[in-house]
Order: structure tokens, then sequence, then C-alpha cells
């Protein structure tokens, strides 16, 4: 594998401006927070709904190649994208530079990001073939290369900041808290209330709103950047008896596959994120034809707001029922909550006030995915290391972030079939629309309700089996008397 050296950072312009190795305010909310923040917000606008919305309402696909391309091309570009965070992996792997590995491919991202988001919507008004190259050439530079540029060495920065495990906790909760709040405060409530009545189906409009948010990519990266340090990358660098066990691939995936229980948590990671990418793109759908009208403004903010609302205070919930009865039985308890939910949104798809309670019922019961399911998988991990006698985090990581990234095109892919089976009719070009049929709307109401209902259903019984957390002491003993009679 080649290396990778970047010569022309090694200039002092480009050094980071964190010059000490404690981590203080400025790192945190800068290279943490805001960051990330700014840069998460660019990519739930571009990934998310509102570029399918694009896609159906404006460019008009949802019946180009008979839906089948709508259909398709998500899905075969995610599993492009899974190929290129492989391959992204070992690049930043291997490159040494004065900036760090990790560093200098989030400044080189940056304006990389900015330029394939605009270039996602200025597509030429041609005939459909053209326009379906050009979508399908802009969503791969985006998602397949640029953002991936990106999140392979945003996710590496974190552990490579310091060793301290206490300091390391602070950065990691302001990055989550940048990453989550500020993308859903923007693109839940103002965008929906704002953005979408002004931009309707003019195409225009959509570029200028568009390449507006696509140039955050480029401050973020670069708040990001000088604003953060890998501490050990210097230490190790510095260090150069430094060593430790290399585990082949082959020797990684047969660890994994030797735990029932890794197997589980990613098969519970597969269903989850994938009802997720299904119910958070039919959403927008749902608002617009069942308990809405197009673009209105106000019911998808709504639906989201309560879909989100007990994600903050439910932490408050969420560790005392982990702490008095265990993550199993809080897993199958609130998630037989969240099938709950998701059936009285299907029985009650017309009624606003029933879906909004509806929401609200699932949110509840969808705490312990939110906030349990790194912790399971840390068990997890702990008995892949019992079982094989080597740990395997950084492999389980990269199929943990290629499932995100998988499931987001499978999703898509799944609701624009059904949206094209099922005979949906997109907005005329001066904006006028028609009521979709019954099909339609009861498609929509699937993707919102049903499917994730059906996924939670299958998630509960996983958790029946998955008893691993009794067997936890005793495994923990035996690591301990295998390592030296100490924690690793």
């Amino acid at each position: 594998m080649r290396t990778w050296e970047f010569k022309n950072l090694s200039k002092p312009v480009f050094d980071t401006r964190i010059r000490t190795d404690e981590i203080k305010n400025k790192e945190r909310w800068l290279g943490y927070f805001m960051g990330p923040a700014l840069v998460a917000t660019v990519y739930a606008a571009v990934g998310g709904s509102y570029l399918n919305s694009f896609y159906t309402d404006v460019l008009h696909l949802s019946s180009f190649a008979g839906g089948m391309f709508l259909a398709l091309m998500p899905v075969i570009s995610k599993i492009l994208d899974a190929v290129t965070n492989i391959i992204m992996g070992h690049i930043v792997d291997n490159t040494k530079s004065r900036q760090g590995k990790a560093r200098p491919w989030i400044l080189l991202s940056g304006p990389l990001m900015a330029v394939a988001a605009i270039l996602l919507f200025a597509v030429p008004k041609a005939d459909m073939l053209i326009t379906a190259v050009w979508v399908t050439c802009s969503y791969n530079l985006y998602f397949c290369i640029a953002y991936t540029m990106y999140n392979l060495s945003n996710v590496i920065t974190l552990p490579l900041s310091t060793r301290d495990n206490k300091k390391r906790d602070t950065l990691a909760i302001a990055q989550s808290m940048g990453i989550n709040m500020v993308p859903g405060f923007i693109l839940a409530v103002l965008f929906p209330a704002i953005a979408l009545p002004y931009m309707g189906v003019d195409q225009g409009r959509w570029i200028l709103v568009m390449s507006v948010i696509a140039l955050l990519s480029i401050a973020g990266t670069l708040l990001q950047y000088y604003f953060t340090k890998e501490r050990v990358t210097e230490e190790i660098k510095s260090d150069k008896e430094l060593a430790s066990r290399e585990i082949s691939i082959k020797d990684q995936i047969k660890g994994c596959l030797s735990s029932k229980y890794w197997v589980m948590i990613m098969v519970v990671l597969f269903l989850y994120y994938l009802s997720n990418a299904v119910n958070v793109n039919g959403m927008l759908y749902y608002a617009n034809w069942v308990v809405g009208t197009y673009n209105d403004g106000s019911t998808l903010a709504l639906l989201n707001i309560i879909g989100q609302a007990m994600l903050g205070p439910g932490v408050l919930i969420i560790w005392p029922m982990v702490k008095k009865i265990g993550k199993q039985k809080t897993y199958i308890s609130l998630g037989i909550i969240a099938v709950i939910g998701g059936a009285v949104g299907v029985l009650n798809a017309t009624t606003l006030p029933a879906a909004l309670g509806a929401l609200t019922i699932r949110s509840i019961g969808q705490l312990p995915i939110t906030y349990v399911t790194l912790a399971v998988l840390a068990d997890a991990l702990d008995h892949v290391e019992w079982k094989s006698g080597y740990r395997c985090d950084g492999f389980s990581s990269s199929i943990y972030s290629i499932i995100i990234t998988v499931t987001s095109g499978f999703g898509i892919g799944i609701l624009n079939l059904g949206l094209s089976l099922t005979g949906y009719v997109a907005p005329a070009a001066d904006g006028s629309f028609v009521a979709q049929t019954q099909a339609v709307q009861n498609w929509c109401t699937f993707a919102t309700f049903g499917f994730p209902a059906i996924a939670m259903a299958v998630i509960v019984v996983i958790f029946f089996m998955f008893n691993l957390e009794k067997k936890l002491p005793q495994i923990h003993e035996e690591l301990k008397a295998r390592n030296g009679g100490t924690e690793e």
C-alpha cells in the first residue's frame, strides 16, 4: 500500500492551533462540536429525504426506467460506498505527515464535499437519460468519495485525540451533541417551515438554498482541522519501539463470527438502521400526502419535533432502567412499547394527533437503541475476545460504519420501489398536484410506522436470546486471568 506523506502541509500555516497537551474548551467546542455539526448539517440536508424529494418532485425521476432507477441507484451506490470505506480506511492508516494521518484528509474533504453537494442539485435540463447519468455521477462523488473521505477521518480523530479516557469522553459528548442537535434543529424544524415552502418545485431555488448549505462543509472542516490535535499519532511517531499485535482481516472475521452475540448485535444494527432509513425518508411523503398537505410548512416539522422529543430527556429514563433490570430486559420491555407505537400509527394513519401520540410512544421504545447499543456492542466484543483470544474493535467499527452506509441506500431504494409500484404521482412543474391514491397513502404510512414496528419486533425476539449479561462476570474474570491478572 502506498504511503501518503503530504509534504506540502509541512508549512507552519497548516499547523494545528491547539498547542497544548491539555484539552480545553477551544478544542472541545470548535474542533469537536461546531466543526462536525456544520458538516453533519450538510450531510443531513443532502443525504436524507430532501434529496429524494428533489429527485421525485423536481426532476420527476420516480417513473424513469419503470421506477427502477431510483430504486436501484442508491442501493448500488451504497454498496460501492462500502468498498470505498474499506479503501479509505487503508489510505488513512498509511498516511504520514506533520499534521497527522486523519487531519489532512479532513482538510481536503471540505471543498470536495461542497462542490459535490452543489452538483447534486445543479442538474442540467436535458432528457431523462442524461439527467440520470448526472444524478448517478454526482451522487457517487458526494457519498462514495467526498463524504467517505471526511467520515473515516472524522471517526479516527477522536481515538487519536488523547489516551485519557475521561478527557476523550468529554470530546465524544461534545461531538455527539453537535452531530445530533444542530442538524436536527435546522433540518427538522427550520427547513420544513421556511426552506421547503420557498423552494417548492423550483430547481433554481433548490440550487440556491442547497449551495449556501453546502458551503458549511468548508467552514466545518476548517474548524475541525485547525482546532484538533492528534496526540496519540505524535506519541507513536516519537516512540519507534511502540508495537502492537497485528491480526489479519481473515482472522478478525473468523473471531467475530465465532461469537453468536456479535452476530446478533450486527443483525440488530442492520434492522434498526434499515428501518430508520425507510422511516426518515418516508415521513416526508407521509406528511405531504396522508396527514398534511404538500409542503405546508408545519406538518413535517411537527412530526419531526414530536418524534425526537423524548431523545433528550430519555437519558433520564434509560440509565436507571439499565442499572435496575439490565440491558437485555430494558431492550425487551421498551422494544415492545416501540412496536405498540408503530401499531397505533398504522391504525390511526390519517389522524394527526394520533400519529403524534404514536411517534411519542415509539420514541420512548427506541431509547435503548439510541443510548445502549454501543454498550451492548462492547459486551459482544468482550465475548469475541474471550472466544478468539484477541480484540476485534477496529474491524467491528468498520462493519458498523458499513451497515449505516449500506442501509441508508437500501432504505431509500425500498421506499422508492414502493412509491413506484403503488403509482406515486409527482407534483407538476407549476407546483400543482393531485391527491395520491389510497395505495400510495397506505405505503407512506407503512414506511413511517409499519416497517419500523416489524423491525423492532424482530429486534425484541433477538434480545430474548441475548443472554450475555449474566455471563459477563465470569468472562471478565477469565480475561483478567489470561491477561496476567489486569484489565486490558
